[in-house]
């Protein structure tokens, strides 16, 4: 058995990453592993207790029996309790409760946790009011119950007011009856609870000598204690419900971001050991905060009750007022609010908290980010009149017809403390208003009295809780049509403004004569008229099928970490849908509150998931869903989602609840599931873990499948009516996100599978100084925290300061809302992924006489494309604009494809491919090889969310090409430097180990003889300026991204390095052969063999890779170089194969022909377009957290690097004759010295990067500042890489190696790569020398 759980350990993450299961091996599965590690690792804790085995043996047997009862009588959760709960279960560590469950009595145990498992109350009728009163310090009072968030506004115009002002979270404390308890407190941090100053809640206390800290903010972020980062692990060890950082944990592997191999995830090896002390760790961190307020006037009186709410407190905290404690709370992303009337005071008054930073909640919250503590969200105090509205449900239903009134329900409670002057409930109505978005009331409903029923606390709650302040309950149910109803969705969040309010009699008598008045406590919220529903293997939403445009959300910032700002949120808002996102996932926990709002009225369907993860029991050698299984656990998990749904319910962005991420499935789940489907049957459920095709989710939303997966899942069962949404795809981890384009052809091809949410959004970095007193962005372990899971933090698509990477421009055009093809080309995309050859489409008068079509699709579900402008461009490869106009497709109604006779729109192209040739700029603008037409589609008007013109979508299409080419030019000018020729190329030897060459107009070159660069350039200068200070030399390796180092042992990381790819270096197979043509224009030719081993070995059998360098000088100074490389068989797939050069530092001016503007690689430059673009060294690079290869440019034609500065002039268009401006940037302010030219031969591309710091230094740093201070310390040279071959990065997820079979570079076969070298002169243009030298 010792020998089995390694393996069913491995087989265990495998099936939680399964991507096709059958639900019905869930908890065989579950059972089998718990049986085997029950075998192998319980020990009894003592000699006198030879039972455990026993227990073990019957426990498992009642779980045999229980999975067969439940399959045969389906009556799962009835089931299942009763048998677990019948035997002791071995998990229950002394059978202690954790603290968020309140112990129960023995009696009618089973009825009650089959009761909460379904969300009922095992109290049934009216409650017994008691009368309660606090008087004790330690008075177990809980939080109040899970309900939306209330502004207690004092009349209707300040609501409407509030929310057409944007409803302002911050501007919520300006509210009359809202007092914002932000800001300064006083704190102290302990070293674990019983540590803690005692007293300090007590008005009196002394805190003279304490610190001050922000509210809200994380305590580790203000410079106590430290963040820990783990992915997977608990920073403790696993004994629940006790949750102590005691003891040390260690390693043998000390790994770091630049180690060997691909084991940064740290997942094996690692070990607590509880009996070593450790000095410097604290076991339960504590803080102890304090502040005084002055609570205004009269907020007490007239039976008025005042509550503070904590928006979020991380993990467990304490709150006294005035030294009296008011209650205890846990879960650390969910409000804990307390009713503090009675022990209020006129004047000033004293609030405390004790925050723990674990607690036995921490085993429910393992989910992959900073563990960071304290009060990170809002404190609010706010007043309440003495009946008051606790609560309003809304739900909206669809109009009959288009244009039709809606239904909107609202379920509205009101709630009334008892006290010594109120035995009986005051009579009340209620009151219901909409308004439409202009302000205008359209609909209103009043109670009677007699609609106002008795409710139960329990059905607020969502759990019994009998220990609560007594109180009326009462709740009323109303229902509004609202006229020619416009509805909500993400492209179209027209949201209209919904008021509650109470209303009072004004006299006795029967409630027939009396008149009820408009009373002060008034709620509000902003409503959206949708439905969501899941039929038809499709996710509807208003009745149309919609695409999942997703990605997962954290809460950070990378100053104050969990404390988000509100600005930081409309800034992810405004990004999201600026990059075409429709859709967000609140990973792994709710989100702030007022990221819901931002969503509701910008417009982003949300799934709304629950405080849940157990990932770190995997670890431990447990399964996932422990916890769940335990029934003492039970309602922990399912007041996770009560409270959850409770707060957000209302808004109209949630599409769908999630039960959490990474816990398994389990019994626990499965009552979460059932409370929410009874308690919220208006959305479905996602849940991935455990299965995705578990039983508690109403989507199949697998993590991490590959496309085949999910069209194989989305297709292999015709009864299964759920459509397939991936839930995290394409980890998003540096420089990654390959082989996306594969996902969007088939979530927008196969109607099934609906899309899905990256993984994630934000590189989860943390401010810190490095000791050079540089600021940087931290990630695991770079705090002194142990366990950690490295960098695996930093794998979003934008920086920690939301500067996007350069992914989410492939993302943005995959998601793009416009798709526009072109009929008859012969080829099978619309979008160019490489430029096509002759013999791959049809040439151009066979073309035009076809009678093309250009296929117009839009994507938009609700919208037509009238709000968007559409222009189109004939672009040459000359960098030139040969024909540009706009394409009018306002006429194209929502979700519909539209094809358009190409000669009623855009110009003949055979026609125009003569006209530009005679032009007299021809040799300026007449394309060369190619031609493409572009569609780029932009915004008309300025929105709430862009300005007018932001570009929402791009298209870029090769077009065919004459039959016979393009006519030549009638008239080129020479470029300078090609028409000065000496005699011949003169050659000096220098040495034994260098030969000189001079050639025409001043350039002049060195070469090698020997030792490990044998054969290569070791400079090249001309009109006495260097431009090359080493190389072009061969290249095979690449500095590793955090792809590459995916996999541990297996990854291409950890191969490269075992088979020496990263230390190869030149064995001299023979020496240079120097030859020169005769006559008055010989060339020189310098040509040489050698072979690459890893350390230059020469031993027998040592696999490399055999090179010839042949460098031909022409007598202009144009060196045509070709490198021929063929790798021996037994090596792994190699990351490139190309030469790298070292160019002077002051050629920082970068131009191009080839895809951009931004970085690209072969499996990931759908987005990027062909064009003359121009940067410089500096902005090529990309600031990945963790450096490693990046700032590729994928099929570039050519590349000049110059000594200016880049100034963009107007585009060159051609109307009539006449030439307008110039589309090339190279037209530039020019500084007279030379540059360099690299040409790439006619039919041929070549991956290039240029940038300031070396491969090198790329693999050698952990953090972007070491490579600024590597940079410091050389010689300031620019490292240019041309690559024939570069393979793809990677992305399907960052733990294993996963580049697709076409990017990657497999050995065995032989390789050449041929370049033209010449030097730029002031007044060259790159083009036209390029041209000239094809």
């Amino acid at each position: 058995m010792h020998k089995i759980l390694p393996t069913l350990s491995i087989l265990h993450v495998s099936w939680m990453f399964r991507m096709n299961g059958v639900s019905s091996v869930v908890p065989v599965a579950d059972w089998v592993y718990r049986l085997t590690f029950d075998i192998c690792n319980r020990v009894p804790k003592s000699p006198g207790t030879p039972s455990s085995l026993w227990r073990i043996i019957v426990y498992n047997i009642h779980r045999v029996i229980s999975w067969f009862v439940v399959r045969a009588l389906r009556a799962p959760e009835r089931f299942f309790v009763f048998f677990l709960t019948l035997v002791p279960s071995p998990y229950d560590w002394n059978r202690r409760a954790p603290r968020q469950v309140k112990r129960q009595k023995q009696t009618g145990k089973i009825q009650k946790l089959l009761v909460a498992a379904k969300g009922e109350s095992p109290h049934r009728g009216k409650e017994r009011v008691k009368k309660r009163r606090l008087t004790s310090t330690f008075s177990p009072i809980f939080p109040r119950a899970g309900h939306v968030p209330l502004y207690s506004f004092r009349d209707v115009p300040t609501a409407l007011k509030f929310w057409s002002e944007g409803g302002g979270w911050s501007s919520r404390s300006k509210l009359p009856n809202v007092l914002l308890l932000n800001g300064k407190w006083d704190f102290h941090l302990a070293a674990a609870p019983q540590d803690a100053p005692v007293d300090f809640f007590h008005s009196n206390f002394d805190t003279s000598l304490w610190d001050e800290i922000d509210v809200p903010s994380n305590w580790e972020c203000q410079g106590y204690d430290r963040p820990i980062y783990t992915n997977m692990f608990y920073p403790f060890p696993l004994d629940p419900p006790r949750a102590l950082r005691r003891g040390v944990w260690s390693s043998s592997n000390n790994s770091t971001a630049s180690s060997q191999g691909g084991d940064l995830s740290l997942i094996g090896g690692w070990k607590w050991d509880p009996e070593i002390k450790n000095p410097n760790e604290l076991e339960n961190p504590t803080g102890c905060y304090r502040r005084a307020f002055d609570l205004p006037e009269g907020w007490t009186e007239n039976g008025r009750r005042v509550f503070i709410s904590f928006e979020g407190v991380d993990s467990a905290f304490y709150c006294w007022v005035n030294g009296q404690r008011v209650g205890y709370s846990q879960d650390s992303r969910l409000p804990a609010e307390f009713d503090i009337t009675e022990v209020l005071v006129p004047g000033k008054n004293f609030v405390a908290a004790q925050v723990m930073r674990w607690s036995d909640g921490s085993y429910l919250e393992d989910q992959d980010h900073w563990w960071l503590s304290g009060i990170h969200r809002d404190v609010i105090l706010y007043l309440k009149e003495a009946v008051f509205i606790s609560d309003y449900m809304v739900k909206t239903s669809l109009p009959e017809k288009r244009g039709g009134p809606a239904r909107v329900d609202v379920d509205i409670r009101v709630q009334e403390a008892v006290t010594s002057e109120v035995a009986l409930p005051t009579d009340v109505i209620v009151e219901a208003l909409i308004f439409d978005a202009d302000g205008t009331q359209i609909a209103c409903v009043t109670s009677r009295p007699e609609d106002l029923l008795w409710s139960d606390p329990a059905e607020v709650y969502g759990q019994p809780f009998d220990k609560d302040q007594p109180q009326f309950n009462r709740k009323a149910l109303l229902s509004l049509s609202v006229p020619a109803a416009r509805l909500w969705s993400a492209e179209v969040p027209y949201l209209y403004t919904l008021v509650v309010r109470t209303m009072t009699p004004t006299a006795t008598g029967n409630t027939s004569s009396r008149r009820f008045v408009p009373a002060s406590d008034v709620e509000a919220c902003r409503i959206g008229i949708r439905s969501v529903s899941i039929s038809e293997k499709k996710l509807w939403v208003n009745g149309v099928p919609v695409i999942i445009q997703g990605v997962n959300r954290h809460d950070h910032c990378p100053k104050n970490g969990k404390a988000v700002s509100e600005e930081s949120m409309l800034q992810d808002v405004l990004l999201m849908k600026k990059y075409n996102f429709n859709a967000v996932r609140t990973s792994h926990y709710p989100n702030h509150p007022r990221f819901y709002d931002l969503c509701d009225e910008y417009g982003l369907y949300v799934c709304d998931e629950a405080n849940l993860e157990t990932h770190g029991f995997h670890a431990g050698m447990h399964p996932t869903p422990f916890l769940a299984n335990i029934p003492q656990w039970r309602q922990a998990y399912i007041s996770r989602m009560a409270r959850m749904i409770q707060r957000d319910r209302n808004h109209a962005s949630i599409i769908m609840w999630s039960l959490g991420n990474e816990a398994g499935c389990g019994s626990g789940q499965r009552a979460m599931a059932e409370w929410a489907r009874e308690n919220d049957p208006t959305r479905p459920l996602h849940y991935e873990s455990g299965g995705s095709r578990s039983s508690c989710t109403d989507i199949i939303c697998p993590m991490y499948a590959r496309v085949y997966t999910c069209e194989k899942m989305a297709n292999e069962d015709p009864n299964d009516h759920r459509p397939v949404i991936l839930c995290e795809y394409s980890h998003a981890m540096g420089n990654s996100n390959g082989s996306l384009d594969k996902y969007w052809r088939c979530f927008r091809e196969n109607s099934a599978v609906q899309g899905g949410f990256i993984w994630d959004w934000v590189d989860q970095g943390l401010e810190a100084t490095a000791p050079s007193g540089k600021t940087f962005w931290a990630y695991g372990g770079d705090f002194g925290d142990k366990p950690n899971d490295a960098q695996f933090c930093i794998n979003g698509i934008v920086f920690p300061d939301r500067t996007p990477h350069p992914a989410m421009e492939e993302l943005k055009f995959l998601m793009r809302p416009v798709t526009f093809q072109v009929t008859n080309l012969l080829k099978e995309e619309a979008n160019c992924t490489r430029v096509k050859t002759d013999s791959e489409l049809v040439n151009l008068e066979t073309w035009m006489s076809s009678n093309p079509r250009i296929v117009v699709r839009n994507w938009l579900n609700f919208t037509s494309l009238d709000h968007l402008k559409t222009t189109w461009v004939i672009l040459a490869d000359s960098g030139a604009r040969l024909e540009e106009g706009v394409l009018d497709l306002s006429s194209i109604p929502q979700d519909a494809e539209v094809e358009l006779p190409w000669k009623a729109f855009l110009p003949d192209l055979v026609f125009l491919a003569k006209k530009v040739s005679t032009l007299r700029t021809a040799a300026q603008t007449s394309p060369l090889h190619n031609w493409f037409l572009e569609f780029r589609t932009t915004v008309k008007e300025t929105t709430r969310w862009c300005d007018a013109g932001h570009e929402v979508a791009h298209t870029q299409i090769t077009l065919p090409v004459p039959v016979n080419g393009f006519p030549s030019p009638s008239m080129l000018s020479i470029p300078k430097s090609l028409s000065v020729h000496s005699d011949m190329v003169r050659v000096f030897t220098l040495g034994d180990d260098l030969l000189q060459v001079q050639c025409a107009d001043g350039v002049h070159m060195a070469f090698h003889l020997s030792g490990p660069k044998i054969g290569t350039i070791v400079n090249m200068g001309s009109r006495g300026k260097l431009i090359l200070e080493g190389g072009p030399s061969p290249c095979f390796w690449r500095a590793p991204t955090d792809n590459d180092r995916g996999g541990e042992a297996i990854s291409y990381c950890a191969r490269w390095r075992n088979a020496g790819i990263n230390q190869l270096q030149t064995v001299q197979d023979s020496f240079p052969t120097v030859t020169q043509t005769a006559g008055p224009d010989g060339s020189l030719r310098i040509a040489v063999t050698l072979t690459m081993t890893p350390c230059g070995s020469n031993r027998k059998g040592v696999a490399g890779i055999s090179v010839t360098l042949t460098h031909d000088i022409q007598t202009n100074g144009i060196v045509d170089l070709n490198m021929v490389a063929t790798a021996s068989k037994s090596l792994p797939p190699i990351p490139r194969v190309g030469l790298r050069m070292r160019c002077s530092s002051e050629l920082q001016a970068v131009d191009w022909f080839g895809r951009g503007p931004h970085e690209c690689y072969s499996d990931r430059k759908a987005s990027a377009t062909f064009g003359h673009h121009s940067s410089n060294a500096v902005d090529m690079h990309v600031p990945y957290i963790v450096p490693g290869e990046n700032g590729g440019r994928a099929d570039v034609s050519w590349l000049a690097l110059r000594r200016r500065e880049v100034i963009p002039e107007q585009p060159l268009t051609i109307k009539g004759n006449k030439l307008r401006a110039s589309a090339r940037t190279d037209r530039g302010t020019v500084a007279p010295a030379p540059g360099l030219l690299v040409s790439i031969p006619a039919g041929k591309v070549a991956q290039v990067s240029v940038q300031q710091h070396s491969l090198e230094d790329l693999e050698s740093s952990s953090h972007e500042y070491q490579l600024e201070e590597s940079r410091s310390r050389g010689d300031g040279t620019v490292h240019v890489h041309v690559d024939h071959l570069h393979m793809g990065v990677g992305g399907d997820d960052s733990w294993t190696p996963n580049v697709h079979p076409e990017y990657l570079i497999p050995t065995g076969s032989k390789w050449q790569l041929s370049l033209k070298l010449a030097a730029l002169v002031h007044d060259d243009d790159a083009f036209e020398m390029h041209r000239h030298l094809q």
